[in-house]
């Protein structure tokens, strides 16, 4: 199995789990005593109402992971003698800091400019409360715009490692599914230095305003858009 098909079964692996691990939330088998917002009403209704959005985006994400790996080829690189441990972690942390500053001004900015507000973010903050499937019910244009800091990050290193990649891919989503639970951090993830927690973003979703970060909190820290 070659890089793209197997970088598309990750994909699918991963989300598929984000919608399990959805149903489980809202047939209250896991969670119960671990909702940020207790009264926070979610049931199979809810689920299956964002099920399309959520599968079409899935959908538009392996179309774009096909598009980079057919154009962009050269900048996925297979592991070679050179590859150390050390390497591979420095790329997925870059990675991870351009997609986050980017992301950062981006939903900043599609939160100040009501225009924007309310013909593409809106969507997403129809859940209040949200359950993990809800960090991919977005506008389209905001998913595909999204693609744009990593890219940035990936061009500025003159390539990744195609591992690189796939640790992205796996940090990116899960952390995106967590934060989107409307369940407790754990312990790990408060410990961590600026580390985007799931009470920081299920915060954002309440008052939808401030905490625009994501991975991390760096940038609301800085700009004082921390709630």
């Amino acid at each position: 199995m070659n890089h793209l098909s197997l970088t598309i079964l990750l994909i699918v692996l991963i989300n598929l789990s984000g919608y399990i691990y959805s149903y489980l939330i809202v047939k209250d088998k896991i969670g119960l005593n671990k909702q940020i917002q207790p009264n926070a009403d979610k049931d199979k209704k809810y689920l299956f109402s964002h099920t399309y959005l959520f599968v079409f985006n899935v959908c538009t994400l392996m179309f774009f992971v096909f598009i980079g790996f057919y154009f962009f080829k050269d900048y996925i690189i297979d592991v070679d003698t050179s590859f150390s441990y050390l390497n591979l972690f420095l790329q997925l942390f870059i990675i991870l800091i351009f997609d986050d500053t980017f992301f950062y001004f981006l939903h900043r900015l599609m939160h100040e400019n009501k225009y924007i507000y309310k013909k593409i973010h809106k969507i997403h903050h129809r859940a209040n409360s949200p359950i993990p499937i809800d960090y991919l019910y977005v506008h389209p244009l905001e998913w595909m715009s999204g693609f744009i800091g990593p890219f940035i990050g990936i061009l500025l290193l003159g390539g990744v490692s195609i591992y690189a990649f796939w640790l992205y891919l796996i940090v990116r989503n899960l952390h995106e599914l967590d934060i989107h639970s409307g369940l407790k951090s754990s312990f790990l993830n408060r410990l961590l230095p600026f580390s985007g927690t799931n009470e920081h973003h299920d915060l954002h979703h309440a008052k939808r305003d401030g905490n625009y970060s994501s991975t991390f909190t760096l940038w609301d820290t800085i700009f004082r858009t921390k709630l």
